[in-house]
């Protein structure tokens, strides 16, 4: 914090040396900005004290026009009570509070020197208007209208019942008077911390110079900081009798003091250690409309801005009392509800159902913040970190090396909150300031916005950015202690690649990418092959299902349900059982143990081994790395290889077939005949469900009607009902993620309409019998022959293009040139080779065939 540029800015001072530098700046101000003070006092009840020790009072019991003033002891009796009334150009009538009809009169208007001055009735003439002139060191002159003379004690003398009268100026003690406020001290507020601004600028406050915590260390006007800056904060203390202390929460030893106690205008302001003096007592009093004045204990003089200036760095003084803005106060009162570190939900003042959420369960870098209904998830759980003084880090639960921040340190308004690894920027501190009710605000250290609810909403997914301060609901929030669940559902469902906390390269892996039951789950290196791919599934109670990419109804699975240590894990066809689901153990960042449903015992690499091949087994949980594993969410489009086999392909030797992710098999072609079904159709699909492969079924049509006559699209969607019939008594059932096809490249003489129809009917018929569908056609036949864009719409497309490629690995290099519409699988090439299959088939990829 820094005050207005000056050459004693730049010069580096001590302590004592600052003493003078603020005495010297308060003389310069008296010398060319007194004057513009001179007259200028509020109006009120004043007692007036000559410079010789006694005070002006009205001399007779009972005031006639034409009563006598004098000086007397001060007794505080009403008749030494004068009421100050600005009348306009500086001048002020001055009415007796013994008789409110009288004022200070001078004889018959006189203009001769040594005219007495008198009570009498109010009439507005020039001789009953008094203007004030300051005389220096807190005293005035006071100056009559009507001939310019000054109020004198006559001979100059102190003894009491001296008359008053007018005489020439001559600046002698005779002519000055000290005009004291009759103020009742009284408490007019409670006892707390505050922040208190100027009636100038609510921006500008009551600030300690450069924070420092010694002894003449001065007050100043300054920017209000928008996080908490002890500097600012003031406590007050009743001390009783109507006085008040007045501490700095920099030291609570150092309290605001009234230099040399000199309660002249001017008289500096500065912080000094406590001594109960009257130096150090102040009078607080009500100024109305939420403002308040601060008064010196001493001599009733104003806590003052220097010259109404709102400049930082200017000057807090002490003033006669003059009504202006520059001496009246707002008093902000700030209650510091102890927030003890620790862990919390954060929920919103707009809906308390409503809590910080973090939109990625493993808390990644630049993960956003946003509102959320609150479920009990760790990923809507915080922790608190004290850094003193009301300022904190925030660390999401689930990665504590990571910090609540907003996007690159954009400090404007609508810049979107999120976490960010900790590197003790401001853009990581937060100022946490209670506002009462329960509820905080949390405001960022650079620059001083607000955490703030994107337009107030409250719907899952608002927003949570930072914006200016405006006290409303959207920037406050209560903090509800939580307590950390390692059980929950900390990972919403999904693709992941799991990879050892012995080696982050090494992930879990289905040796030589087979999914037949049994297949061994090994370490690996990470290759990122759909053998290393796992979907998790929320069953319920922490617990999760995880099963292949390769094959949804492939699970990680215990095998024979064994209950020992060391029992081996692989693959099974899923079931739902115990043996098949796993508890999730969450230890924040992502990193797990996971836990056997059947039997309690953790998911294991053998001996900790890990090269390539090391066994994956269950084992007692020990707390070691080879039973804590990282899950990386896995988002990346999947590449799934594919045949499509009939009865052409003959005989298939299925014990040899590797390499394939999924199948497509013809089940019949044309209507609903016998004679029309695949040769090998039930044989192929008893072979890939024995070694779960994914498969799908196709039919190929030969349709030239849509429900009437012997080649229908509805005579040939019963076709292929009868067939899944008939599988379903083996319990077999299409696993791939389309069902069912219909293969479309006869009848070339029909028109568009009416092929669209064809394939419409035959998949709306399908899906209605509950198995998805889709369409198999050339890429010339969906540009030409079929409304391809709005099959689309309801389909799966499986499209077919040579372009003479006969491998996957080009293959999956390369995406066919057909971009009329989207499609879920390509066949590449009519020519592959297959182990397993005596010669050519048709080799096919399927893009996320399963999402």
């Amino acid at each position: 914090m820094f005050t207005s540029s000056s050459f004693f800015d730049r010069i580096d001072y001590g302590e004592d040396i600052m003493k003078y530098k603020v005495l010297f700046f308060s003389f310069l101000c008296f010398m060319f900005l007194g004057s513009a003070y001179a007259g200028e006092i509020s109006d009120g009840i004043y007692t007036i004290e000559s410079s010789l020790g006694k005070v002006l009072e009205v001399g007779d019991e009972v005031i006639n026009n034409g009563t006598n003033i004098q000086i007397n002891e001060y007794t505080g009796s009403d008749g030494q009570k004068w009421k100050f009334t600005n009348v306009g150009d500086g001048y002020y009538t001055i009415t007796s509070v013994a008789d409110d009809s009288k004022v200070i009169d001078v004889k018959d208007g006189n203009n001769l020197r040594g005219t007495l001055v008198q009570m009498y009735d109010l009439n507005n003439t020039n001789a009953q208007k008094w203007l004030l002139k300051y005389a220096g060191d807190g005293y005035y002159y006071l100056i009559s209208k009507c001939n310019n003379l000054y109020l004198d004690v006559m001979d100059g003398s102190s003894k009491n019942g001296t008359n008053l009268q007018v005489w020439d100026g001559n600046q002698t003690s005779a002519q000055k008077f000290l005009l004291k406020e009759v103020i009742e001290p009284t408490q007019t507020i409670d006892d707390g911390n505050y922040i208190i601004h100027s009636a100038l600028d609510n921006n500008k406050v009551l600030d300690v110079y450069m924070g420092r915590t010694t002894n003449y260390t001065n007050v100043q006007l300054y920017d209000v900081a928008n996080y908490r800056n002890n500097a600012q904060i003031w406590n007050i203390k009743y001390l009783g009798d109507g006085y008040y202390s007045i501490s700095t929460l920099l030291d609570s030893n150092k309290v605001l003091d009234l230099q040399n106690n000199d309660a002249v205008n001017g008289g500096n302001i500065q912080i000094f250690d406590s001594n109960g003096t009257s130096a150090q007592k102040f009078i607080i009093k009500d100024s109305g409309d939420g403002y308040y004045n601060i008064l010196t204990a001493n001599n009733y003089k104003y806590l003052d801005v220097d010259n109404a200036s709102t400049s930082n760095g200017t000057n807090i003084q002490v003033y006669q009392g003059n009504g202006t803005n520059a001496q009246k106060f707002e008093l902000e009162k700030i209650e510091f509800a102890p927030l003890e570190e620790g862990l919390y939900t954060i929920s919103s003042a707009l809906n308390n159902d409503k809590v910080l959420t973090l939109d990625n369960s493993v808390a990644s870098n630049m993960s956003k913040v946003f509102l959320s209904s609150s479920n009990d998830k760790n990923n809507q759980k915080w922790y608190i970190r004290d850094l003193g003084s009301d300022v904190f880090c925030i660390e999401p639960v689930i990665n504590q090396k990571r910090a609540l921040d907003f996007v690159w340190g954009n400090a404007s308004n609508g810049t979107q909150a999120w976490i960010y690894d900790q590197n003790d920027t401001y853009s990581q501190k937060w100022y946490i300031k209670y506002v009462g009710d329960g509820y905080y605000s949390i405001i960022t250290q650079n620059g001083g916005l607000y955490l703030d609810v994107d337009n107030a909403g409250t719907d899952d997914g608002t927003k949570i950015q930072i914006y200016n301060g405006n006290g409303t609901e959207a920037q406050k929030f209560k903090f509800t202690a939580t307590d950390y669940n390692p059980y929950s559902k900390s990972y919403e469902d999904g693709y992941y690649i799991i990879s050892s906390l012995l080696n982050d390269n090494m992930v879990i892996d289905a040796d030589n990418a087979s999914k037949r039951n049994g297949t061994n789950v090994q370490l690996y290196a990470s290759n990122k092959t759909l053998a290393q791919i796992w979907y998790l599934k929320y069953l319920g109670d922490g617990y999760y299902s995880i099963t292949s990419s390769m094959n949804p109804n492939v699970s990680l699975d215990v095998e024979g349900s064994g209950m020992n240590n060391g029992t081996n894990v692989s693959l099974y066809r899923y079931s739902g059982s115990d043996n098949q689901q796993w508890l999730l153990r969450d230890y924040g960042d992502g990193v797990v143990s996971i836990i056997s449903k059947i039997n309690g015992l953790y998911l294991d690499v053998d001996n900790a081994n890990t090269n390539n091949g090391a066994n994956i087994q269950v084992y007692q949980g020990n707390g070691t790395n080879a039973q804590k594993f990282k899950l990386y969410e896995y988002n990346e489009e999947k590449i799934y290889k594919g045949i499509d086999v009939s009865h052409h392909q003959n005989l298939i030797n299925w014990d040899q077939v590797s390499g394939i992710d999924f199948v497509i098999i013809r089940a019949g072609y044309g209507g609903d005949w016998t004679s029309q079904d695949d040769e090998q159709f039930l044989r192929n699909v008893e072979f890939c469900d024995r070694y779960n492969i994914p498969y799908g079924l196709y039919l190929y049509s030969y349709a030239d009607e849509i429900t009437s006559g012997e080649h229908t699209a509805e005579n040939e969607a019963n076709h292929m009902i009868r067939l899944l019939n008939q599988i379903k008594i083996y319990n077999y059932s299409p696993t791939l993620g389309t069902k069912v096809f219909i293969d479309m490249e006869e009848k070339k003489y029909l028109d568009k309409n009416t092929l669209t129809q064809i394939a419409d009917t035959y998949c709306t018929t399908i899906e209605n019998n509950g198995y998805s569908c889709g369409v198999y056609a050339s890429a010339n036949w969906l540009t030409n022959k079929l409304d391809a864009p709005y099959l689309a719409s309801k389909y799966d497309i499986w499209v077919a293009q040579w372009p003479g490629i006969n491998d996957f690995l080009t293959a999956t290099l390369t995406r066919p040139s057909y971009n009329l519409t989207s499609y879920k699988y390509w066949q590449f090439s009519n020519i592959g080779n297959v182990s397993g299959i005596g010669g050519n088939v048709d080799l096919d990829l399927g893009y996320d065939i399963f999402d």
